[in-house]
């Protein structure tokens, strides 16, 4: 993956103080550690949880499943998933931000830091899932050995949150331009990957699975008129 992502979350740090706190203070830590603070005001926690419900149903996720997070970065999402009963795994290719996971999920099956492109399928998963990932992948091809690679790990669904619309590319740029005055120089050298909806479909007819797309919704997230969610099904 872009080596260049890589270092912007190898220079993320915990606040100790927050990681000490309530469940409530963790997570929205762990979150803020996954990128969640480039706009001011920040995303509610009841929209989190609500967001959460939705993965969780749409994965079809009961106490006592099995989930992996290809991206985990600090654990935030498994965070949720854990409380809720049900099993993590997870890997990240920041190792700073899986120390944190792991220090927040000991109880985790596996936590390792290593590339999307090459996760342990040994361990299997009631469901695979990416949160806010597929963005920072290099190619369309290298997203294509991903998704084969999360297909092989699952044993259930395939979920894929907060996926850039290709469709909506040009309007994403010009509405960060407007509330990051620095955008183009900000984010120079890094880039973001869009999605077209067919990828999927292509996807998924080749493998024979169910597909679903749904809207990414979550209050206050400021790339969600831009992004959708994708769900993938064994029929």
């Amino acid at each position: 993956m872009d080596s260049k992502w890589k270092d912007v979350w190898n220079r993320r740090h915990a606040n100790k103080a927050a990681l000490a706190g309530s469940w409530q203070d963790i997570f929205l830590e762990l979150k803020r550690m996954n990128g969640f603070d480039v706009m001011e005001g920040g995303i509610s926690l009841d929209a989190w949880l609500e967001l959460d419900a939705e993965i969780q149903h749409r994965l079809r996720l009961t106490h006592g499943d099995r989930a992996f997070e290809v991206g985990c970065g600090a654990g935030a999402n498994l965070y949720l998933l854990q409380r809720a009963g049900i099993t993590v795994g997870g890997t990240d290719y920041a190792e700073g931000l899986v120390a944190i996971a792991q220090a927040v999920l000991p109880n985790a099956i596996e936590l390792y830091a290593g590339e999307a492109d090459a996760i342990d399928t040994t361990q299997k998963y009631d469901a695979v899932y990416t949160n806010s990932l597929l963005h920072y992948l290099p190619n369309l091809g290298y997203a294509e050995h991903v998704l084969l690679r999360m297909l092989e790990k699952t044993t259930g669904a395939i979920g894929l949150i907060d996926v850039h619309d290709r469709d909506k590319e040009e309007e994403f740029h010009a509405y960060r331009r407007t509330v990051i005055p620095d955008y183009d120089e900000r984010y120079k050298g890094l880039s973001n990957l869009f999605f077209p909806r067919s990828f999927f479909e292509d996807f998924a007819r080749a493998h024979d699975l169910h597909i679903v797309f749904t809207p990414m919704q979550l209050r206050g997230y400021w790339n969600a008129p831009f992004n959708f969610n994708v769900f993938l099904y064994r029929r």
